[in-house]
């Protein structure tokens, strides 16, 4: 049997859990996630780990093209403790541990089920806001 994966990018605010899956955390990967986020929210300022996939390259092109409306800032190095996401990704975990699902589509369906769900989701620090 193949071991399959996907990856999930995440943005949270006070209010909305945002979330995208890709088969690989590339650049352009993330940058299509950055763009989902704009579409969205319009003004976005975004706290990222130090990831590769969240530098350089077309990041960079990205950030420059919408300096107005996109900012990214980051986490000190090996801190997931004060990212806030980080809390986020503990129900999807629960959900797929011990279990066993044939299909990569059927563990997004799984997860997407709790990420859709608001009552599933962390509360939230108090110095988020939208």
């Amino acid at each position: 049997m193949r071991r399959e994966y996907t990856n999930a990018f995440g943005a949270r605010s006070k209010r909305a859990f945002v979330y995208s899956f890709a088969k690989r955390k590339t650049r352009r990967d993330f940058v299509r996630f950055a763009e989902k986020l704009l579409a969205r929210w319009g003004r976005v300022l975004l706290f990222v780990d130090n990831g590769p996939c969240h530098k350089r390259g077309v990041v960079e092109g990205f950030l420059r093209e919408h300096r107005k409306t996109f900012r990214l800032a980051y986490f000190p190095a090996y801190t997931p403790e004060l990212n806030p996401i980080e809390q986020c990704w503990k129900p999807a975990r629960r959900t797929l541990s011990n279990r066993l699902l044939r299909t990569l589509p059927a563990a997004q369906y799984h997860v997407r089920k709790i990420f859709d769900n608001p009552r599933n989701m962390p509360k939230m620090f108090h110095y988020l806001s939208d």
